[in-house]
């Protein structure tokens, strides 16, 4: 169990977890209230001149 939680980069617990059923798979997130902010965070990362990269400092 070791090497393959090595092989896998997982934890043991977590890979025994997976191989004895006790996790639940996750859901993907859904909130109806993001839908009504998700224009107003493009329109304000639009706005900014880096396109969502960082600045550098070296100049």
């Amino acid at each position: 169990m070791k090497a393959v939680a090595k092989t896998l980069g997982v934890s043991r617990s977590n890979l025994h977890d997976r191989l004895r059923g006790s996790t639940k798979p996750r859901r993907r997130y859904h909130k109806a209230q993001d839908a009504a902010l998700l224009p107003l965070i493009k329109r304000l990362v639009a706005q900014r001149p880096t396109y969502g990269y960082r600045r550098s400092r070296r100049c």
